[in-house]
């Protein structure tokens, strides 16, 4: 669970932020890297980034699924909690983390300022 939960913390941050370091002129991103590895297009990169980003989340499902026999459940709920909060912070392909009042804003506003009463 916890390769899992950093596979997709990488790969995600690799694709929110492959144009801002790729303008910046940092030639040394995990999209470029698989491009030249593989002889890819930066659209296939993107795709199979998805894709490893996609089976480590049916992974990390899989294994909360699973009985707890030897690893604390408390570390697990963190290493899941991280992971959603990843999922956030770049989804859509945005990068919360150096956007934070474009991306991150409207969510805490929304938990702090404007929650769903239950």
């Amino acid at each position: 669970m916890l390769v899992a939960g950093l596979l997709i913390c990488r790969l995600i941050d690799d694709i929110a932020t492959y144009e801002i370091e790729k303008a910046r002129g940092q030639v040394a991103t995990g999209i470029e890297s698989y491009m030249k590895d593989n002889g890819a297009t930066k659209e296939e990169a993107m795709v199979k980034f998805v894709k490893n980003a996609t089976d480590a989340w049916k992974d990390i499902n899989e294994e909360c699924l699973r009985p707890c026999l030897y690893n604390s459940r408390d570390v697990w709920m963190r290493i899941l909690n991280l992971e959603c909060i990843i999922h956030v912070a770049y989804k859509d392909n945005q990068d919360g983390y150096t956007q934070p009042e474009k991306v991150l804003k409207p969510h805490i506003i929304a938990l702090f300022i404007d929650p769903v009463q239950i």
